[in-house]
Parts: structure tokens; sequence; C-alpha cells
């Protein structure tokens, strides 16, 4: 028994010497280092605290807010800035009017770049007309009618844009993203994300204390970044449910058609223009959302451009690993939607005061 003991006491000292030693080495070299911004899912690239909670659309932005955008995948790092009104302002180089305003997630936001490098900055330098970007990361259509509600009667714009992709907001509008501690995070997540420090780490598991504990540790150790998310999902993979596949019907976009039509309403009421851009699609599934979702708003009457009908090199214009537009993206949809605000706003032109 002795002989025993004694064994598995060397056995111990030895596992605890080498994940010392693995902890050590992980740390001389920089590996599984905690890196600025989280996954998606876990306040993704955004500083703590740009967002505050909101009535109508669960956050919002915070006015005031300064900080940094810095990308999980280490491709950005940009300033932002929330001005005291809740919009990301960028420089306006055109008149008070006519106005746009322009509603959307991150893509309209212009994560990854810079405030006057986004397409609403680029839209009023090409057109000439004064764009006011109401974008905020993570909203899905079913929360920018809630924005909309507080901002077409502050800025009481001309012609109202709302830019949106087609998966994405499918799934969003089922299930939006929550604010927590400072941060955005996806609800399928939120049992699972713990803030140790200033950051969200994902427990390995919905065990209480148990998941909890594997965030601690992945806070504070390199090797337990690196070891336990594997084993997670290891765990994950055995006791996992068959995957039902997805076969679209108009119901699926019912929320994101009434979450439009609300919006056009609203900017009908203050006598403005509407009109609704689809973002470019990524892939086989996102083209059988945007076909079945143009379906829904030809049948609506509701207005819309689809940014697949644009000739350019999609690859080329997004972050590799972040997917988010880079600077030749923005600059390319700017450009290109100048017609679209030209003409819709040329057949809605009216005498209007200025704010």
């Amino acid at each position: 028994m002795g002989d025993r003991r004694k064994k598995l006491l060397l056995a111990g000292m030895s596992i605890l010497a080498t994940l010392l030693v693995a902890e050590a080495a992980l740390r001389i070299l920089g590996i599984g280092a905690v890196r600025r911004g989280s996954p998606w899912f876990a306040g993704g690239n955004h500083p703590r605290f740009l967002f505050q909670p909101d009535a109508a659309s669960g956050y919002t932005l915070r006015p005031g807010f300064q900080g940094r955008e810095i990308a999980f995948s280490n491709e950005f790092d940009v300033p932002v800035a929330i001005d005291p009104r809740g919009i990301r302002e960028h420089p306006h180089t055109a008149g008070p009017r006519p106005a746009v305003l322009t509603l959307g997630d991150s893509i309209t936001f212009g994560e990854g770049v810079p405030a006057d490098h986004t397409w609403s900055a680029v839209l009023e330098r090409e057109s000439g007309v004064r764009v006011y970007n109401g974008g905020v990361p993570g909203y899905s259509t079913c929360q920018m009618a809630g924005r909309a509600r507080s901002l077409i009667p502050r800025f009481r714009p001309d012609l109202v844009l709302v830019t949106f992709s087609s998966q994405w907001d499918r799934n969003r509008c089922d299930t939006p993203f929550l604010y927590m501690e400072g941060y955005i995070v996806s609800q399928r997540y939120l049992e699972r994300l713990h803030l140790v420090g200033d950051n969200l780490y994902l427990g390995e598991t919905r065990l209480p204390g148990i998941g909890a504990a594997t965030a601690w540790a992945k806070h504070h150790s390199y090797l337990a970044r690196l070891a336990l998310p594997p084993l997670g999902d290891a765990a994950r993979f055995l006791v996992r449910k068959p995957v039902k596949p997805f076969r679209p019907s108009p119901e699926d976009y019912e929320p994101t058609a009434r979450a439009l039509a609300s919006i056009r309403h609203q900017a009908q009421q203050a006598g403005a223009g509407f009109a609704a851009i689809l973002i470019e699609s990524r892939g086989r599934d996102y083209e059988i959302d945007r076909a079945n979702l143009e379906k829904v708003l030809r049948q609506r009457g509701l207005p819309y451009l689809a940014l697949d009908t644009l000739r350019a090199d999609w690859k080329r214009l997004r972050y590799p690993r972040d997917q988010h537009w880079n600077d030749a993206g923005h600059r390319v949809v700017g450009t290109a939607l100048v017609p679209l605000v030209r003409s819709r706003l040329h057949s809605s032109a009216r005498p209007r005061g200025e704010t």
C-alpha cells in the first residue's frame, strides 16, 4: 500500500512538474497569451463599455465613449469614439441638407476602419450629401427598428438606408445579442460566459462552479487557454444532438420583413425615403437566404438593393480572418451607393428645415 502511494505521489509530482514547465515555456514563447479582443460571441473586437443597456433595442452605443477596436485576429487596431448623440460620427464634408441616416450592424458602424473611412463617410464625400452613421455592432433589423424610433426624429433625414446580411439577420432576430458587463454577447453562449478581470471567458461546461473554474483557469494560465477549449469541444461532440438541415420557408424571414416595414413606416411618417441594402453573400448558404428574403421583400413592396449585383472582388474587400470590410471594401460600397442616394433623394425632394 505504501509503495502504491509513493508511486501515485511521484506520478502526480511528475505531471505537475511537466505542466509547470509547459506553462513556463508557453509564457516565454508568448504562445497562448491573452490577446485584446474576444471571440465574436463574447464581446468581439469591442472595448468594454462601448455599449450600454437600452429599453428599445436591448443595448446601444454609450454617448461620449472613447477607446479602440482591436481585432481578435490582430488584423486591425483603430480608434472608436461615440458622440454625445450616441452615434459614431465622422467629420462632415457636406452641408446639413439633404441628409441620409444609415442604420445597420458592425458593417455600417465600420468595425475595423477609422470613422472617416466608413462607407457612410465615403458616401458623404462622394455624393455631397450629409450622412449620419447610425450603425451599432451586433444589431439585427429588429433592433434597428427600435433605434430608428430615436434617431429619425433626432436627425430628421431625407432618406433612411438599412444595411444588413440576410443570413445574419435571420439568426439574430431569433437569438439577438445581449448586453453583459459592458459587452455584447450571443444569447446562445450567455450562460457559459464569465467575466474574469476585464475580459469575458467561455466556461467549458454549464455545470455550476466548474464552468466558472475553467474560465478562471483560462484567465490565469497560458496552458489552460490552449488545452481547455479542445477538451471542451471533444466532450460536447460526444453528447451533441443531430443538427437538422435548414430548409428555409417564408416564415423564417418575416421578422426581418416586419422590422424593415416598421422602419419604412417611421421614415415615411417623417417625410423621408427608405431603401434596404443587402450586403454581399459569402457562400451558397448566404445566397439561399438572400434569394428567399428578396422574394419576401418584393411581395411586401419594400425597396432594396443587393450588393451581390456589384462586380467586386469581395474576398479582397474583407479582412481575411475577421471578415469585416476593410478600407477598400468601405470605399467600394460607399462609392457604389452614390447613384442610389441621388435618385432616391431626387424622387422624394421637398423643402425641409435645418436641424
